[in-house]
């Protein structure tokens, strides 16, 4: 449940990049939570897209055709 909410935001924020509009992102109760510290989350956000960026990494390294676009 948590990997999905920092999936979520990440893919807004590059939402919001992409169009390069002011950055103004819907907060997320689970985020607003106690538990949750905005250090601690964006922490998590930030190793969570560093993972998914060597897991793709890897992916394409062990292809065994050149990936050109993406497709589907």
């Amino acid at each position: 449940m948590q990997a999905r909410t920092i999936i979520f935001h990440a893919s807004k924020e590059m939402e919001g990049k992409s169009n390069n509009s002011p950055g103004s992102s819907p907060c997320s109760p689970v985020l607003n939570s106690p538990i949750y510290s905005p250090t601690t989350s964006l922490s998590m956000k930030r190793s969570l897209q560093r993972f998914l960026e060597k897991r793709k990494a890897r992916a394409q390294a062990m292809s065994p055709y050149p990936i050109i676009g993406h497709h589907r």
